[in-house]
Parts: structure tokens; sequence; C-alpha cells
């Protein structure tokens, strides 16, 4: 359980040090249109295993509200509808921070608050995403879900960077997942792929695809 507290606080330490404030996502951009509608899905792919799975996660904001409906994120045939609040600053560091409290239903079902951060400065990125879900069936289900992206753009259309989760979608030896990603963005979709655990018996691979309209 130790271990848990000591991600989860390490996965928002950003925020926790600044009090201020992807999957895919890119630098905060305080100069966009007021209305942002976008999607993104994520193929799981277990080499060896027939446990291979999508997930699907809506992203619709509209000046400083959040919203953001997913499937298959908590677990798999579970949905989960978040709302939340953008706080977002400008300067030579830009960042973006996103309290939100989201309902999970489906083969799990409960409540989850969660936070969602964004840091940017020139060509680097930092993204982080986390959700403490409150189990119906019981508090000893509840658990910590994570994920975190620390990415460079060394070109305009190009991302890579390294990127850690914390999940029950799927069971590996690890309890965290680390990885490495690379991204490359055209029209309005960004294409990627994932490669967690790498050179262990873990490992997997993840492919992504962003549409944003």
């Amino acid at each position: 359980m130790y271990k848990s507290i000591l991600f989860y606080l390490l996965a928002g330490f950003p925020f926790f040090s600044t009090a201020q404030v992807g999957q895919n996502t890119p630098p905060v951009d305080t100069a966009a249109s007021p209305l942002s509608v976008s999607a993104t899905g994520y193929y799981y792919f277990f080499p060896g295993s027939s446990n291979n799975t999508l997930t699907l996660i809506g992203y619709l904001d509209y000046k400083s509200l959040h919203l953001e409906p997913r499937y298959n994120y908590e677990g798999q045939n579970t949905g989960s509808v978040f709302a939340g609040w953008k706080f977002v600053a400008e300067g030579k560091v830009s960042f973006a921070v996103t309290p939100m409290i989201g309902i999970v239903f489906g083969d799990l079902k409960g409540f989850a608050p969660g936070l969602e951060l964004e840091l940017s400065y020139k060509k680097f990125d930092f993204y982080t995403e986390n959700e403490y879900v409150i189990d119906q069936a019981g508090s000893e289900f509840n658990f910590i879900y994570a994920w975190t992206e620390l990415g460079y753009s060394p070109v305009e259309k190009f991302r890579t960077g390294i990127s850690i989760q914390r999940t029950r979608l799927y069971e590996t030896g690890l309890d965290i997942q680390r990885g490495i990603f690379a991204q490359y963005s055209f029209w309005k979709l960004t294409a990627g792929v994932y490669y967690f655990n790498p050179f262990t018996t873990d490992y997997f691979f993840i492919a992504s695809l962003n549409f944003e309209l």
C-alpha cells in the first residue's frame, strides 16, 4: 500500500510543489478556441496473449469546463464519466490543473475524485492524470489509477518521451508499468506507439490514435 501512496505523490508532485498547476496531450495552449473536442483510442497488445483490449477516451473542453467519458479505462467492460474545471496560467512555464469528479459504472462501480496536470517549458512537457476509485463493492477494492508522461518535441510534429502507468485494466508481474513512447501529428490526427516494461517478460505495446475535431 505504501508503494501506491508514494507513486501517487510522485505522479502529482509538480502540482503539490507549485500549488498551481494525451494521454496524447500537447503543451498547454491558452490561445485556442473556447471549444475543444477530441477522442483517443488506445489498443493494448500483449504478445502471446488473447487479452488485447481497446480503451476509448473522449475530451470536451468549453472555456474552463472539462468533460471526459471513458470506456475500458478503469477496467474491462467498464465506463466512466468525469467532469472538472480547468485552471490555466501562462508564462515561461505554462501549466494547467483540472480537478475532477467521476462516476464509474459497468463491471466496476463506484465514483472517483481525480486530477489532471499539464505543464510545458520550451520543447519539454509533462502530463499526469490520477484518480482514486472508491469501489462500491468495498473499501478493500479501492485503487489508485495513474498515467504520467514526460515528453520532448525535437521538431514540430514529433514527440517522444517516457511514460508510467498504474492500472487494473490488465495484470503483469509489475505494479507500476514503465515505458517509452513516440508520437507523430498530421492533419487532425496524432498517432503514437508505447513500449512498456522493455527488456522484461512483462513487456507489451500500446498503439494510440487521437482525433481532434
